[in-house]
């Protein structure tokens, strides 16, 4: 169906791609964005997690926002787009907000999962479920013109050091940053499946496109690495 891909994928990787149990955390910007880019990537074995309901304020960032799909489950929005792209989906769609009741049915034979919440007490449950559950968690975070995303294998705890001193943050994005946040957290989770491996384990990757400047810095339990060129006041709160 995506034959294109083997112009980049071997047929054994698209195979392990077509296999692999990806979940989905969180269906706004990112999760949209990356769960679209992921089939279109081969992916055909989804988990997709969210309750909320498409509202007129997600059509600035959100992929499927539009007229049609307000007052619409997010996850029966997407579930149905996905559909369309490739009819031979398995997905397994919960509408519902992950927590620490419904965590473990959710992610139940999940090999990975994308964190793409927006509240950071969830994004901390998931990496402490990911853990116990004993997989790869792929983050990503927006706000504004910025974002971020990395790679975390059980034990790592890498979201511990980024959110230390932070337990909110604001839920809008420009599409841009959407883009390129769900880029990478997909382009990360097929590697992963593909049996590629990880390049932003131990790695956060910052994206500042107001002044399009983009870090590797440094992460691991110990903390975070310092900025070569950090930029504006804004950017370092954000990160």
């Amino acid at each position: 169906m995506f034959e294109k891909n083997l112009e980049f994928l071997t047929a054994e990787e698209a195979e392990r791609i077509r296999g692999t149990r990806i979940a989905v955390i969180g269906l706004g910007a990112l999760g949209q964005m990356a769960a679209h880019m992921l089939v279109r990537g081969g992916a055909e074995r989804l988990t997709l997690c969210d309750g909320d309901r498409m509202s007129g304020s997600n059509r600035n960032r959100q992929l499927y926002a539009d007229i049609l799909t307000l007052g619409v489950l997010k996850s029966e929005v997407v579930g149905e787009r996905l559909y369309d792209i490739c009819p031979r989906l398995k997905l397994r769609q919960y509408d519902t907000f992950l927590d620490r009741e419904n965590g473990k049915e959710i992610l139940k034979d999940a090999d990975l999962v994308l964190d793409c919440v927006d509240q950071i007490p969830v994004k901390l449950y998931l990496e402490e479920l990911a853990e116990e559950l004993g997989i790869p968690l792929i983050h990503g975070a927006v706000e504004g013109w910025f974002g971020q995303a990395g790679t975390i294998w059980p034990g790592d705890r890498i979201l511990r050091v980024i959110y230390e001193k932070r337990r909110e943050q604001r839920t809008s994005a420009l599409m841009p940053a959407v883009s390129l946040t769900a880029s990478v957290q997909t382009a990360e989770a097929l590697k992963i499946a593909a049996g590629r491996g990880a390049d932003l384990r131990g790695r956060l990757l910052c994206a500042d496109l107001l002044h399009m400047e983009i870090d590797l810095v440094p992460i691991s339990r110990g903390g975070l690495g310092e900025y070569a060129d950090a930029g504006s006041d804004e950017r370092k709160e954000q990160h």
